[in-house]
């Protein structure tokens, strides 16, 4: 339970404080793509063997106005930008679930710099994708 619930954590948008005074508050995104329609989330992981390219992806941008971190209210992310991603397959999830993105900031974890990407459902991640995360940790 506690590892669905750090991954869910790790890609959801999450509230920080803002201010000297820590008296304001404002909402960060995590980074997303949409693929295929779809939205994906990065995770911070390495260990993932890249296949071959799929096509595109957009990156997702972020409305955190309107955030309120007392009430559980954090910014959305849905919106799709303009910028387009170079997406790879992985070999050990099917893209339905997982892809690795070419995007910024480079994964320092790998050579290559891709970041691997996760589907997001209503309730989160796939259950394939958890233990897959969960396994090579």
């Amino acid at each position: 339970m506690f590892a669905a619930c750090s991954l869910f954590l790790a890609v959801a948008c999450t509230a920080t404080s803002s201010g000297e005074d820590g008296g304001g508050s404002a909402a960060s995104c995590a980074f997303a793509v949409q693929f295929r329609g779809e939205l994906y989330t990065r995770v911070k992981h390495a260990d993932f063997t890249v296949s071959d390219a799929l096509g595109s992806s957009r990156r997702t941008l972020c409305d955190d106005t309107g955030s309120d971190p007392s009430s559980g209210t954090i910014g959305t992310v849905g919106t799709v930008g303009t910028e387009t991603y170079t997406t790879y397959r992985i070999e050990e999830l099917d893209a339905g679930t997982a892809v690795a993105v070419r995007d910024t900031p480079a994964n320092a974890g790998r050579r290559d710099g891709l970041n691997l990407y996760v589907l997001q459902l209503d309730g989160g991640p796939p259950d394939d994708a958890k233990r897959f995360l969960d396994e090579n940790r």
